[in-house]
């Protein structure tokens, strides 16, 4: 038997392994987000457990090893270009939420109206919304990135190994944007407002998990802080909140700036000495 045809058999095994384990961990993911939605009279910590319970203990037996090694990589790194790809990314989506929403308005005036209706997930009393605001930083951010960004973006760029980054970036941050369903079942037509801010948002934080080589960290509290602010805003009021996570923006713009400008002085002696 050819040494070189085994070696390949046994690569194309443990792909299509990887492949499947990857395909039955998503499909568990989901069952469980919209199971959610389904089983009436869920209190908040049975809802909890179901959402992010079930699929944190699937995917750790598979590959919860790997994941946790690599989520403190290059942490500076992943900082500088997280805030950057953050901000970035979310003043494009702003720009096509309002492209969408002229859109709409010409097209289907009656769907622009059900932005007006509050999020779903916000509807809790200012005092619940303080415990929320922890319970963003020190779950939702962490236990998102971990499935979405370090599972789901992770496995397929281990499984998917000769594909473009950027494409397997953009559908691991789809499947993040269909696990909230309650924009689509809320907003209807409008909910794509929504959706492109969320596409947006995986997009970045793929991208910093995959400059630095697998960190978590960063992403995590980027998505638990900007979730955060948005209890903030039922605490206190929505002006508060759309301030906080406009200077999040605006941050993430500048040190966007300041990242090219760097990059740009840093090849212009290389250039020069040519």
């Amino acid at each position: 038997m050819d040494p070189g045809s085994t070696s390949k058999e046994r690569t194309a095994a443990t792909r299509t392994l990887k492949a499947t384990h990857l395909l039955i961990s998503v499909l568990v993911i989901f069952s469980c987000v919209y199971l959610s939605y389904i089983i009436p009279g869920l209190n908040f910590v049975s809802r909890e457990l179901i959402i992010y319970g079930i699929p944190i203990l699937v995917t750790g037996l598979i590959w919860g090893k790997p994941i946790i090694k690599k989520a403190f990589n290059q942490t500076l790194k992943a900082v500088k270009f997280g805030i950057s790809y953050f901000g970035t990314l979310m003043a494009l989506a702003i720009v096509v939420g309002i492209f969408i929403i002229s859109f709409l308005s010409v097209f289907s005036p009656s769907s622009v109206t059900l932005l007006q209706k509050p999020n779903p997930r916000l509807q809790v009393t200012p005092g619940v919304a303080w415990l929320m605001v922890g319970f963003s930083l020190l779950v939702v951010g962490p236990v998102e990135e971990y499935l979405f960004r370090g599972f789901v973006f992770g496995g397929l760029l281990s499984v998917f190994k000769d594909r473009n980054w950027l494409s397997l970036a953009l559908v691991s941050s789809i499947l993040f944007a269909a696990a909230h369903l309650y924009y689509a079942t809320t907003y209807e037509l409008a909910s794509l407002v929504a959706y492109a801010g969320l596409i947006s948002f995986g997009m970045a934080m793929a991208a910093t998990y995959y400059v630095s080589g697998g960190n978590l960290i960063v992403p995590a509290l980027i998505h638990g802080t900007w979730d955060a602010i948005a209890f903030v805003g039922v605490a206190t009021s929505t002006t508060v909140s759309d301030q906080l996570q406009g200077l999040m923006i605006l941050i993430g713009i500048i040190v966007a700036i300041a990242v090219f400008a760097q990059q740009r002085m840093s090849k212009t002696p290389a250039a020069t000495a040519r």
